[in-house]
């Protein structure tokens, strides 16, 4: 049978094998993380000037759908008279 000692020695490295896996597993995660939101950061970028874009957009949009209804009504009021 192992003596003490040497069963004690055993312990120790598989518990420094554990702790270099847990932290070269938290490493890897953490570079993970920062590319994911290096990534998403890029995106957005370059999303926002479209999304400004569409806004626009739908204001005018919005200001031609008021003016159309505004014509409308006129022709209405035009034909009921």
């Amino acid at each position: 049978m192992v003596d003490t000692s040497t069963l004690y020695l055993i312990l120790a490295m598989a518990g420094f094998i554990i702790v270099a896996v847990l932290m070269i597993h938290h490493h890897n995660c953490s570079d993970l993380i920062n590319r994911k939101r290096n990534e998403f950061k890029s995106i957005s970028q370059q999303l926002t000037p479209r999304i400004e874009m569409l806004e626009q957009e739908i204001v005018d949009l919005k200001i031609q759908i008021d003016e159309t209804d505004e014509q409308i009504d006129v022709l209405q009021q035009q034909t009921q008279s």
